[in-house]
């Protein structure tokens, strides 16, 4: 879809809202199968975000990102959150990354 546009997809309701507040004038877009997804600009940017809710499970968010994929071409995925497991090492405002993904499936 477009060379600068990037994914982010979230599980909870109260993350996508807060990724959704940070967008200027975000449109709706629906994937062929019902997927819904706000695109819009982040506010001061020219970067352009396609922002999806995948509600809890791996089984799902594997889905939607791949409809994401298909969708948009992306330059990038990512999925942001409260990342709840490791409240007890993670501070407030702290990114965390993976460096690899085994067998998502079995994950929680």
């Amino acid at each position: 879809m477009s060379k600068d546009l990037v994914v982010i997809l979230t599980a909870l309701n109260l993350e996508y809202q807060a990724v959704r507040r940070k967008l200027a004038d975000p449109q709706v877009h629906r994937h062929e199968r019902g997927t819904r997804f706000e695109v819009g600009t982040v506010q001061g940017t020219s970067c352009r975000v396609a922002l999806g809710l995948t509600n809890k499970g791996n089984h799902s968010a594997a889905v939607i990102a791949e409809r994401a994929i298909q969708e948009f071409s992306p330059v990038a995925v990512l999925f942001v959150g409260v990342a709840g497991a490791l409240w007890d090492t993670a501070r407030l405002g702290d990114v965390v990354m993976a460096t690899h993904v085994y067998a998502y499936h079995g994950g929680t």
